[in-house]
């Protein structure tokens, strides 16, 4: 089993630096609640690197155009996705990922998909 991670986000420069304005001035309109849960101004949050490192589920992370370049499909962005013999099955998706508040929130949500897939 392995969990996709994909951002509502673009991988350059440009998507970059206004996707750091908004999460920095304008937080409200910030298009990527994934992106917001995982990531502060200064980088990862500490919770998630500590529990990528203790996980034992094989995780991935894309932005759209590389997703979409390798799976040929698309989504409502951000989503969590359990890939399981080369099926992608949606765990979390745009409406669930806009509901967690923390990333402890997140984490304990993907703890319990974990323990549940083994």
């Amino acid at each position: 089993m392995k969990l996709l991670f994909v951002y509502n986000a673009e991988k350059d420069f440009f998507n970059g630096a206004i996707d750091y304005a908004h999460k920095v001035f304008k937080p409200s309109t910030y298009k990527c609640d994934l992106c917001a849960l995982i990531y502060h101004n200064l980088g990862q949050r500490s919770a998630w690197k500590k529990f990528k490192e203790a996980t034992n589920a094989d995780l991935s992370f894309y932005y759209i155009k590389g997703f979409e370049k390798k799976f040929n499909e698309s989504y409502d962005y951000p989503v969590v996705i359990m890939r399981d013999n080369r099926q992608n099955t949606v765990i979390l998706n745009q409406q669930d990922l806009s509901e967690f508040d923390t990333i402890e929130d997140l984490i304990l949500r993907m703890e319990a998909i974990v323990k549940s897939s083994n």
